[in-house]
């Protein structure tokens, strides 16, 4: 059985890693998180990650202890293409996941590894970008990336800052459209705003199975009966307000400003 790859496209803030920790409780996926990360290699499963470090150390002569080690980073930053297919050659599972950042591929590799690769099943994740926005700036200032309660934080809203940001995010989006086009590859849109409209994580479980069908991979509906065993440990919403304008100590300036760059939808 040759394993397929799912590759998550996304910017971080965006839910990834709870969809990722989604993603591994189906039977057939084994979830990786971020094999292009530039301060590890995070492969998940210890067991695959053995067999290969002990395969890249034996074919290139080098001594990698492990995932953090540097010359395994530079290995996979340096051969992209490569750790795609040794992860294909010691993998047990039908599909492999993984995510992607804007800095964890140049633009090149990123079309011509991930891309352009018919045989990897590209999910793009979509959030409001405001939301993405504030919630990137929240954990910088509690330095939580998952775990703390940020409802009763607000931040002093700076334009410029906010406006470049969101210019630089936005091209990565149309960057990875773009190029989707031009080579007939498909990707299949996932907003997270769909995910969490659903109210408990067994229904986002079964949300993510009848999607994941849908765009063609080959889940069992046996994993629906055994869902809730499965779904302990997941992450949680670090944020719970509803209201954007929330989370501003200068909400008039926010409006203004989303209103004469004509992104005043961010606010809905």
């Amino acid at each position: 059985m040759a394993t397929e790859f799912i590759s998550i496209l996304a910017i971080p803030r965006t839910g990834t890693n709870y969809l990722c920790g989604l993603l591994g409780r189906f039977s057939e996926i084994d979830s990786l998180y971020e094999i292009y990360h530039n301060q590890a290699v995070y492969l998940g499963n210890q067991q695959l990650a053995q067999k290969i470090i002990e395969h890249v150390n034996r074919k290139y002569q080098l001594k990698i202890k492990n995932h953090k080690d540097l010359r395994f980073i530079n290995f996979v930053n340096h051969n992209p293409q490569e750790i795609i297919k040794i992860i294909r050659l010691y993998s047990t599972s039908k599909y492999i996941s993984f995510k992607i950042f804007p800095n964890h591929l140049s633009k090149q590799d990123l079309s011509n590894v991930i891309i352009q690769n018919k045989q990897i099943k590209k999910i793009v994740i979509q959030r409001n970008l405001l939301d993405v926005y504030f919630s990137l700036n929240f954990a910088k200032m509690t330095a939580s990336w998952s775990d703390q309660d940020t409802s009763n934080l607000r931040l002093d809203f700076n334009p410029d800052h906010f406006l470049s940001w969101y210019t630089c995010h936005q091209k990565y989006y149309q960057f990875i459209e773009e190029e989707s086009k031009n080579h007939h590859c498909k990707i299949s849109i996932l907003k997270y705003e769909t995910i969490h409209r659903c109210q408990t994580n067994r229904d986002k479980f079964i949300f993510m199975f009848d999607f994941l069908r849908s765009i063609g991979l080959q889940i069992a509906e046996s994993n629906l009966s055994t869902a809730q065993q499965k779904l302990s440990n997941l992450r949680v919403k670090q944020d719970k307000r509803l209201n954007i304008i929330d989370k501003v100590n200068n909400p008039d300036l926010l409006t203004t400003t989303l209103q004469n760059n004509k992104l005043e939808f961010l606010l809905t």
